[in-house]
């Protein structure tokens, strides 16, 4: 059958339009931190192969990186899912250490174990991200509390409850010190560490999480609910009137956003800590940086991924750099800063004209 050019070319530069500012603003970014780094006196393009060597240069450090890029698709797809709904979910932080913490109780408390017990772990870790995000939501429903809110403020909530937990009723007593940790996990629950990765601590959770990416692909462009979530995303008002219950949408978009995001604390616990401690989830700023890879592909399930493990190698790069030169690792931190605050920006100004054009529609609509 020959290729039909009339709709591949139109796709294909959709596409590339679509990966254009993305592109410049990783280069601006590149080029912002140049300058920073010209002005301490060291070698820019050394700092540069440093910090690029050191997130991807050698087999280790790309292993590295693709572990620490693990979690962060997991929250960027959970935000992406939200916001291309038209809600903002600024609570993958809370979400993933909820669903992360549950998954830790039900893997020491529940008598399940094998690949069986895996399955449980992930049910029930997902369910608990996915109902807390739905809380907030409730909360909007019923108070029309603002959903950026109340997912922003549950994240300390889940943040100080979980400590309680863990420093007191699930610390781990056998450990000399104070140290807020549960127990270890039993082993047969652990992820798959691969032969051929051994040395680091990959696991096959990566794979989960690209797993994750091809259903949400799937969900967002090949059944009704993805199409009903896009409409609600481009217009609430003109989705409801063309029959789309956006009252359920809203909930079963929060739900399937925490459990994406509960997902993330998942495979940490399950491929890399193998115990629930304190600060985990939340020091690394996983889910800040997977919203933040979200925002910079454009809410693009494959451009998330992509951006997720550029940004990962920034930060795994950032601290071979720190090892290695004069240069503080918060450089690639202002790096990833700029690319984010050139992204928010046409994010920004797309948010104001779509509030302003439901305003000058309900205002017609009263006249």
């Amino acid at each position: 059958m020959p290729m039909r050019t009339d709709k591949l070319l139109p796709s294909l530069a959709a596409t590339g339009k679509g990966l254009l500012q993305p592109l410049l603003s990783i280069f601006i970014g590149l080029g912002i931190g140049a300058v920073i780094i010209a002005f301490t006196g060291e070698n820019i393009f050394e700092i540069y192969s440093i910090l690029f060597s050191g997130g991807f240069g050698t087999n280790f450090s790309f292993l590295s990186t693709l572990t620490r890029a693990t979690p962060i698709i997991a929250c960027g797809l959970g935000a992406l899912f939200a916001w291309r709904a038209g809600y903002i979910n600024i609570g993958g932080e809370g979400q993933m250490i909820v669903g992360g913490f549950m998954a830790t109780v039900a893997a020491i408390y529940l008598p399940f174990r094998g690949f069986s017990g895996i399955l449980i772990v992930f049910f029930v870790g997902l369910c608990s991200g996915g109902l807390y995000a739905m809380l907030t939501a409730w909360l909007n429903d019923r108070f029309n509390v603002l959903l950026f809110i109340s997912t922003l403020m549950l994240n300390y909530i889940a943040h100080f409850v979980t400590y309680y937990f863990v420093a007191h009723p699930m610390r781990d007593t056998s450990i000399d010190g104070i140290t807020a940790r549960s127990a270890n996990i039993d082993p047969s629950l652990r992820l798959l560490h691969l032969n051929w990765a051994r040395g680091t601590a990959f696991h096959a959770g990566f794979f989960i999480a690209l797993g994750a990416m091809v259903i949400v692909i799937f969900v967002l462009s090949k059944t009704t609910f993805g199409y009903e979530s896009k409409m609600t995303g481009l217009n609430q008002d003109f989705a409801t009137y063309g029959g789309v219950k956006s009252r359920k949408i809203m909930y079963l978009t929060m739900f399937f956003s925490g459990a994406l995001a509960g997902m993330g604390g998942i495979l940490e616990l399950l491929g890399v800590r193998f115990h629930y401690l304190h600060e985990m989830l939340r020091s690394p700023a996983y889910a800040w940086t997977g919203l933040m890879a979200a925002l910079i592909a454009n809410f693009n399930p494959l451009g998330t991924v992509l951006c997720s493990i550029f940004l990962a190698g920034l930060q795994t790069g950032g601290a071979a750099l720190e090892r290695r030169s004069n240069i503080p690792l918060e450089i690639s931190t202002i790096i990833q800063a700029v690319v984010i605050l050139l992204v928010s920006v046409k994010l920004l100004s797309r948010l104001f004209i779509a509030a302003r054009n439901r305003r000058f529609a309900k205002e017609g609509a009263k006249q």
